[in-house]
């Protein structure tokens, strides 16, 4: 299993230590081996006896012609100049981007120009792959997916929560400074592109206040209908073969269309999100007993299920036991989300979260543990 060895070189110290900081302090601890130099001789030095080198990243005033640089390495100059990358040998980053947005730009150039690199890529954790289905809509089914997505990145994980909804809603749950539309990402992964890892370290967005990445799409029915089985495939093993995230979070619409059917046969567990309502249960009851037709297996979906009653007032319409379902938790209904104008409302209430958080310990984490991951 392969780390990326990257060599970071800049004698502006001040910089070299805040980079510093936040590649031990973030989740890139696990995808790198990093060392840095503010020194020119020690990195001539260095690069002359070290041959385990994938990136050099370096400041062009510590650049110089006699640096060995074996055929191996990815050449990235850091530019105080957003404009200088175009007149020079190498490819080059603007040093004064967020950091998370630097170490993104770092490896689309890498992977771009190392087509087997992704596949090397040391994963220090398994990526779990979680999906949010419902049956009908109207359920609170997004509101249960974007709150689940934020409650496992306060619990230390790194998640990515990617919509696969025909109409998505993303925006107006995740923002970004560098917010600008990921679409295209739907071209890579139809055309099975070999630069897909670059393109989704270079679509992706992260908000800030979630602590969540996602992809910034535009609203396009037309490409998500496209969608078939292999493409969702090739697209969530993209997101996982970046060896990033412990969860991916997939919210689907509820429709029976190839990709969600793709995405409920291959994903590790399924967030079953229903309403409390009889038309709910009626057409979870039909599933099932659909489910070899629907899926090509029985029970493929049924075994992987956690079952959440949404939107749950303190009394249960009908009784489950006689539609064969087992209830795994209650999210509260709250009232004055009909009527939210904000992001933070829907993300940040206290005892929506201390539900979602329950479920997260007791039948997510707990039950984890030796799950596939999707395309094993």
């Amino acid at each position: 299993m392969k780390k990326i060895r990257i060599v970071i070189a800049d004698n502006n110290l001040s910089y070299l230590e805040s980079l510093s900081s936040y590649m031990r302090s973030s989740n890139e601890t696990s995808r790198f081996i990093v060392t840095y130099f503010s020194d020119k001789e020690k990195l001539k030095s260095y690069m002359s006896e070290e041959a385990n080198i994938d990136i050099l990243l370096i400041n062009p005033q510590m650049y110089s012609d006699d640096l060995i640089l074996k055929p191996q390495i990815t050449v990235i100059l850091l530019e105080d100049d957003l404009f200088a990358a175009g007149n020079k040998s190498y490819e080059a980053v603007y040093r004064y981007q967020r950091l998370n947005q630097l170490v993104s730009s770092v490896l689309s150039i890498y992977y771009e120009r190392n087509e087997t690199a992704g596949k090397l890529l040391a994963r220090s954790k398994q990526t779990k792959v979680l999906s949010v289905y419902s049956p009908v809509g109207g359920s609170g089914k997004t509101t249960v997916a974007v709150n689940l997505s934020k409650q496992l990145a306060l619990n230390n994980s790194k998640v990515f929560y990617l919509n696969l909804e025909v109409f998505n809603s993303t925006k107006l749950y995740f923002t970004s400074p560098e917010d600008d539309p990921s679409l295209q990402i739907f071209y890579y992964v139809k055309a099975e592109s070999k630069q897909l890892l670059s393109k989704i370290e270079g679509l992706k967005k992260y908000d800030p206040y979630s602590m969540v990445d996602y992809f910034d799409l535009e609203i396009s029915g037309d490409e998500m209908l496209e969608m078939n089985e292999q493409n969702v495939k090739t697209l969530i093993d993209g997101i996982v073969g970046t060896g990033v995230y412990d969860y991916v979070i997939v919210d689907l619409d509820s429709s029976l269309a190839e990709r969600n059917i793709a995405v409920l046969k291959d994903c590790d567990q399924v967030i079953w999100n229903i309403s409390n309502d009889v038309q709910s249960l009626l057409k979870t009851k039909a599933f099932f007993e659909e489910e070899e037709k629907l899926v090509g297996k029985e029970n493929i979906v049924k075994d992987k299920l956690i079952v959440i009653i949404n939107k749950y007032a303190g009394t249960m319409t009908g009784h489950m036991e006689e539609f064969g379902i087992t209830v795994d938790g209650y999210l509260p209904f709250i009232p004055n989300w009909s009527s939210v104008q904000s992001s933070t409302e829907i993300l940040g209430n206290e005892i929506f979260n201390q539900e979602i958080q329950a479920i997260i310990h007791e039948k997510i984490k707990n039950e984890m543990e030796g799950a596939a991951t999707v395309g094993e």
